[in-house]
């Protein structure tokens, strides 16, 4: 994507990630409800491990749609 369709992507994903990690209307333990019953899934999967992805997400896609606004 380039222009301004990357920044809205990059914001709203941004934005997304983060109200799951701030557990908005229970979120995290939807997503591991949804995936705990799946074949192939371990024990890692935890609402608290998903509220951290989604953390880290959110940070990096943050992070780098302020570098790309950032540059000249």
């Amino acid at each position: 994507m380039s222009g301004w369709a990357g920044i809205g992507w990059g914001l709203a994903f941004g934005a997304a990630t983060l109200l799951v990690t701030f557990n908005y209307r229970d979120v995290a333990w939807r997503i591991h409800g949804f995936m705990a019953n799946t074949v192939g899934i371990n024990r890692l999967l935890t609402p608290a491990m998903v509220r951290f992805t989604c953390g880290v997400l959110a940070t990096v896609s943050i992070v780098s749609v302020a570098v790309g606004l950032a540059r000249p």
